[in-house]
């Protein structure tokens, strides 16, 4: 081989290498990174969530109103990442799936930047969004009730 094609090999190699563990927002994402918020849009009625995935228990987290808790995560290859959440209003119950292929489709796919997705969680059930939005503003996309 040509001491130039094995140059060009090791240019190629080292950019490739570069692009593969460049960190985005402190973690090492080959794939999609997405980061998933929750707000409370219930006056005076703090939230319990808890979220989780096969592999990952968040814990419990109480927010409150005009309060949220993100967290973020890189999607599994072949898009099989799935989290679901519990989420407890007072004596209201609601469990359904935070981030999935679904909800991924809904909001967007962005290989160069975090795509956000926005859950509000308000009195007659929980909100989808790909932005974040007043809480009354009619784009929130409504997705369930409590029970």
């Amino acid at each position: 081989m040509s001491i130039f094609v094995t140059n060009n090999l090791l240019y190629v190699s080292i950019i490739l290498t570069y692009l593969l563990i460049t960190p985005t927002q402190s973690r090492y994402c080959y794939t999609y990174e997405f980061t998933v918020n929750f707000y409370d849009g219930v006056q005076d009625s703090p939230i319990d969530v808890h979220v989780k995935s096969k592999d990952d228990d968040l814990g419990h987290h109480t927010i409150t109103y005009d309060h949220g808790w993100p967290f973020g995560f890189c999607e599994q290859f072949f898009e099989r990442t799935l989290f679901w959440g519990d989420f407890t209003l007072g004596s209201q119950f609601a469990r359904f799936n935070v981030f999935d292929k679904e909800i991924a489709n809904i909001v967007g796919w962005n290989i160069s930047a975090n795509t956000m997705v926005h859950w509000l969680l308000k009195q007659d059930g929980y909100y989808l969004s790909k932005e974040l939005l007043p809480y009354d503003d009619p784009g929130w996309m409504f997705r369930g009730h409590w029970q």
